[in-house]
Parts: structure tokens; sequence; C-alpha cells
């Protein structure tokens, strides 16, 4: 049985590259979370390290978007699937998970994602809807 709406998402995303995308969000979180005694250390960016790491990784994740039909969906969908991938770690590392962070990175994710593959999508050419 297919899942409502899923075909809609499916035809509009280019999956290899979101699967890259996915993947390097999840690499990057993780080392930037490794990092961040160290990072914490430096002046300006210090108490911001977490929230930079995040934003770059689902930056860098949004602007894979490979011949995705839509830019802007497989961005945010790439973003969100990195952040879904580390998650576990998060719960682990932590010991539960706050409700408010959870949906605040999510919609985070989505946001920057989709402004990357938006940005990404004007400079390239994609395959015909």
């Amino acid at each position: 049985m297919a899942v409502p709406g899923f075909d809609w998402f499916s035809d509009r995303v280019d999956w290899v590259s979101l699967v890259r995308g996915a993947s390097l969000a999840f690499s990057v979180l993780v080392i930037g979370g490794l990092a961040a005694p160290l990072g914490s250390q430096i002046p300006v960016v210090g108490p911001a390290w977490l929230i930079i790491t995040a934003v770059v990784a689902f930056v860098l994740a949004g602007y894979r978007i490979g011949d995705a039909v839509d830019p802007r969906v497989h961005g945010a969908g790439a973003a969100v699937a990195g952040y879904l991938l580390v998650l576990p770690l998060v719960v682990l590392g932590t010991g539960g998970l706050d409700p408010t962070q959870l949906v605040l990175t999510l919609l985070t994710a989505v946001v920057m994602g989709a402004i990357a593959g938006h940005l990404a999508g004007r400079t390239r050419d994609r395959r015909p809807a």
C-alpha cells in the first residue's frame, strides 16, 4: 500500500543526490557535535557553535540537488533526512529528546535546505518536470 503523498515527493527529488546530501549533513553534524568542546572556546562563535554547525550542515545537504525536478523540495528533504540520521545519536548523548528542540531543528532543516536547494537550482540545469 502506497503512502499518501509519497509519489508527490518521490517524483520531485533525485534520490542518489538526496542520500548524498543527507550523508553530508550527518557527517557535518557528527563532526560539529564532537568538536563542540573545542568550538565553544572560540570567543564570538562559541555560544552558538551547535546552531552554526546545524545551519551549515543543512545548507550543504540542500545544495546537493543533482537532477531534482523541484530543488526546494529536494533540499528540504535532504536536510531533514540528515537530521533524522543523527537524531538517535542526540538521544543517546543527552539521554532524552526535547520536543521544542526537535521541532525547531526540523523547521530549521526545512527552511535552510529549501533555500539552499532553491539557490542551487537557479544555477543548474535539471531534468524537465
